[in-house]
């Protein structure tokens, strides 16, 4: 590699973590390479789908309670205490997102004949109509913002992060 390939690439993680090899060479700071791009490109990715969602007419909370329905399968059907441990939330949250979506048509809850705490929750056409589209535009726009990697490298990019994931989950 020549000296202006190395130059064209060298970004701000970079220089961070060249000043901390110089500010500190007594430890080892080349986890700054990795973690530091890792939350950096979170926030790219994050304010890119908050952006995209926006455009649509919708958010995040929306999309993860409909999305975690379809993606149940028919009926798109589950209990409020499974979206609450699939969202990682509160019942009342669960509850404030639930009534909002029930609002707008997009689910509807039923209370179980055997157990009255046991809540269900089912998409409604109109919820399905709306998760599909969105997810279609989401991931569409997302594979274009993945589009500098190649498929072996989304591939192998892929299997890193999740071997990185499944050291802390």
């Amino acid at each position: 590699m020549d000296g202006v390939d190395r130059v064209d690439r060298v970004d701000r993680v970079d220089r961070v973590e060249e000043a901390w090899r110089r500010e500190r060479p007594d430890i080892d700071v080349s986890s700054v390479g990795i973690v530091s791009r890792v939350w950096r490109i979170g926030r790219h990715l994050q304010r890119q789908r908050k952006e995209r969602l926006e455009a649509l007419g919708t958010d995040t909370v929306t999309l993860d309670v409909l999305a975690m329905l379809r993606r149940s399968g028919p009926p798109y059907r589950r209990t409020a205490g499974e979206l609450m441990q699939s969202a990682l939330i509160t019942s009342g949250g669960v509850s404030q997102r639930l009534e909002k979506l029930e609002k707008l048509g997009y689910v509807t809850r039923h209370v179980s004949l055997e157990d009255r705490r046991r809540v269900e929750v089912q998409l409604t056409p109109a919820g399905v109509e709306l998760v599909d589209s969105v997810v279609a535009d989401v991931m569409e726009n997302e594979s274009k913002l993945l589009a500098g990697l190649t498929a072996q490298e989304q591939e192998q990019l892929r299997g890193l992060l999740r071997k990185l994931l499944g050291t802390f989950e």
